[in-house]
């Protein structure tokens, strides 16, 4: 791999004789390891940022959001700029004031700390007035960044939406690691085994082992700023869900190893265990947006989420949030919480070592990661997989006659029409399969 991307190798090793890169390759990587884990800090600040833009639980002022400032302007800009400045800082200011006093709320314990990391205190007028700057920073950094991207992507010059995911496929490759993560995405999965299926490629009974890449935390929606329940995470349940309903598991259903970095999630899901081993089930809310206009089909895969794992219960969303979506709630049997494990690894640097699934699941994953660290990752996924396992994932990896996996067919499904072509909610998720031998 090191010879095939000759010239496209990070700085610290494009100048490296072969026999210097057999010394330093252990030490890079190390280094490396830190380097990704670092950027985790960043996507959770990013994720502070946007629920004070969305999130309705800390104050009662209306999103941040296209509209939100509008009445009454006549399309003024300078009054529509004007009024989203203030809107934006009032938001700003109940945050603060909910961070002074956080209570038990895990939401607003996460964001302290976080700040808190940063040496920044909420005691007196003068410490909320820096935190208020620091914040104020991180906006303007997280609108900078997602100024850079909309650029990038236009400079694609493509309305093709093919050609498009092509080009986000490395789109995050600078951006810190973010968790977010909501339900609607599972649905391009469960399209994706239907069809492979159909096709003869998975087998009735025949995924006994399926392995999750950044299974994420469901903490603010940055549409709609869901924040009304306690954080969760949301793919492990919907991948069990998908896998029992279309017959694709044995009997006792599949053992789900989920593979993550960030210590938010490893500790999510083990209290979430200790809780099973109690026979304590989880709780999942899954909330429906009002405001887009969902295919029939993907409220057929909203309604029936969960009916193999659990049963309905009952959830009483605020009444500002009922007016923006529809919610259901999913109450997860401990025996599904049980199927699952949890461990500590970096898909770019790292693999579990003896270990093998029959499928790998990685969804806006290595969409942070530039090409030489997708290479990396795919092949650190290939030795985790069966002779001729799969991999689904929402990116076109880079073809490198290095790594052997190789796509066999996409999967192309759509969430929501537009009044255009390029308006439409779509997705591709690329089915890789492992060498056979």
């Amino acid at each position: 791999m090191l010879t095939e991307l000759a010239g496209r190798l990070p700085p610290a090793l494009v100048t490296l004789t072969p026999a210097q890169l057999d010394t330093e390759w252990p030490r890079w990587i190390e280094r490396h390891d830190r380097d990704i884990r670092a950027r985790l800090d960043q996507g959770d600040e990013d994720t502070v940022v946007n629920w004070m833009l969305f999130g309705t639980t800390f104050t009662s002022r209306p999103r941040a959001i296209l509209g939100a400032v509008e009445a009454g302007t006549t399309g003024d800009r300078d009054v529509v700029v004007r009024r989203t400045i203030e809107l934006i800082e009032a938001r700003l200011d109940d945050l603060l004031t909910a961070l002074a006093t956080p209570g038990n709320d895990e939401r607003r314990l996460f964001a302290r700390s976080l700040l808190q990391r940063r040496g920044l205190r909420f005691a007196t007028a003068a410490e909320r007035e820096a935190a208020r700057q620091y914040l104020l920073a991180a906006m303007i950094r997280v609108a900078s960044e997602q100024e850079q991207i909309d650029q990038e992507l236009a400079a694609t010059g493509s309305r093709d939406p093919l050609a498009e995911f092509v080009g986000r496929s490395r789109l995050f490759r600078t951006r810190g690691l973010s968790l977010d993560a909501s339900l609607i995405p599972n649905f391009s999965i469960e399209q994706a085994l239907t069809a492979m299926k159909a096709r003869g490629v998975l087998e009735a009974g025949g995924i006994k082992r399926v392995a999750i890449v950044g299974p994420g935390l469901d903490f603010a929606d940055k549409d709609v700023g869901f924040d009304f329940y306690p954080p969760q995470t949301l793919q492990p349940f919907a991948v069990l869900d998908s896998l029992v309903r279309l017959g694709l598991a044995p009997a006792a259903g599949p053992e789900i190893a989920l593979l993550d970095i960030s210590p938010r999630i490893i500790d999510h899901v083990t209290r979430a265990q200790a809780r099973a081993a109690s026979n304590i089930g989880y709780t999942l809310n899954v909330p429906l947006p009002r405001s887009t206009p969902w295919l029939p089909e993907v409220r057929a895969y909203w309604q029936a989420f969960g009916d193999r794992i659990g049963a309905p219960a009952e959830v009483r969303p605020p009444q500002a949030i009922a007016d923006l979506a529809e919610v259901r709630g999913v109450r997860a049997r401990p025996a599904a919480v049980r199927r699952m494990s949890v461990s500590n690894l970096n898909i770019v640097t790292q693999r579990l070592d003896g270990e093998r699934f029959d499928l790998v699941i990685a969804t806006n994953v290595f969409i942070y990661y530039d090409l030489f660290e997708q290479a990396l990752a795919m092949s650190n996924v290939e030795a985790m997989l069966i002779p001729g396992g799969f991999l689904l994932a929402n990116v076109s990896a880079p073809d490198l006659k290095s790594v052997t996996i190789r796509p066999l067919d996409t999967t192309t499904t759509l969430y929501a029409r537009g009044r255009a072509a390029n308006e439409n909610i779509l997705d591709f998720l690329v089915w890789y399969k492992a060498h056979a031998n």
